[in-house]
């Protein structure tokens, strides 16, 4: 392509394509396969692996979506090295997990955040919380290890605490939405807040905890108060931050938030999101919306730099 992408790159740049479909063996009743098909996170589904090259310096959010991969292999094929490397990536987030303090739970990262929005080292991620509690109590299920539960229990603690006090909570519509990235102004991360409602949701059947049900309940009550914040009319935004540019999403975040409610809504129905789920579907379906959800991502992304184009 011109202008010194290649396609590949240009991909990357604007998010525009990832393959996560729908799970294929959830169970609406109980908790099995995850919600969107993580294997294209896990091609090497055996520890320590390649596609997580350094720890320390990896998003937490990849290293749980690498082990929910893992455990997708494990459910689709049977082969158990898929569940053993899914305990695994268990056993690095028990060890590594914040024992005391007021963020208790949490799973920090180590460096700071570089682009998009501006994190210091030490950030919490309530994705990253919700997604490793999701895998810790597939995991506990199928191993019966109670470490791995009370890993999950205590990762749902952050999440009840203030983003303004290193935690990932804020408001949506009188009600709790979880941060994938706490920055002073909320962001409100569509995608990241509802991978975190999975987690409390898991943690709530997996362990039959009341409060984690309660707080579910209440934060798809708030998600479905206030899903139309994220319509722009033709198209889905990726956040609510307030950057230079509205943040419309790629093609694969509107996907992905498409697939998000309709999985949402098997778990805990609420006409609001599947009408949000139904009206999305129709801008994806017209091609000039697509298109001009195309040209104004394009534009973000010239305001906004995720990295440097050489």
């Amino acid at each position: 392509m011109s202008g010194g992408f290649s396609q590949t790159r240009l991909g990357r740049y604007l998010s525009v394509s990832f393959n996560q479909p729908l799970g294929e063996h959830v169970d609406p009743d109980g908790v099995r396969g995850y919600y969107v098909d993580l294997r294209v996170k896990s091609t090497v589904p055996t520890w320590p692996t390649p596609d997580v090259p350094s720890l320390d310096r990896t998003l937490k959010v990849a290293i749980a979506q690498w082990g929910l991969g893992a455990f997708e292999h494990w459910l689709a094929t049977g082969e158990e090295q898929g569940l053993a490397a899914a305990r695994s990536a268990c056993d690095y987030f028990v060890t590594t997990q914040e024992r005391a303090g007021p963020l208790a739970g949490g799973w920090p990262h180590s460096q700071s955040f570089p682009h998009s929005f501006e994190l210091p080292a030490g950030w919490l991620s309530g994705m990253a919380q919700g997604e490793v509690a999701s895998l810790l109590v597939r995991v506990h299920a199928e191993t019966g290890e109670d470490a791995l539960a009370e890993a999950a229990l205590a990762g749902l603690g952050p999440l009840g605490v203030p983003s303004s006090e290193g935690g990932v909570l804020v408001e949506l519509e009188g009600g709790p939405f979880f941060e994938e990235y706490p920055t002073e102004t909320p962001s409100m991360v569509l995608n990241g807040g509802i991978f975190a409602i999975w987690g409390v949701r898991d943690v709530a059947v997996a362990l039959g905890d009341s409060d984690a049900r309660q707080l579910f309940e209440a934060s798809v009550d708030a998600l479905a108060g206030g899903i139309d914040r994220w319509d722009i009319g033709y198209w889905t935004r990726y956040d609510l931050f307030p950057h230079k540019r509205v943040n419309v999403a790629s093609s694969a975040y509107h996907e992905l938030h498409i697939d998000q409610l309709h999985a949402l809504n098997e778990l805990a129905q609420r006409p609001a999101l599947a009408a949000a789920e139904e009206r999305w579907r129709g801008y994806r379906k017209s091609r000039l919306k697509a298109a001009r959800a195309f040209t104004g991502k394009v534009a973000f992304r010239l305001a906004v730099p995720r990295e440097k184009i050489e």
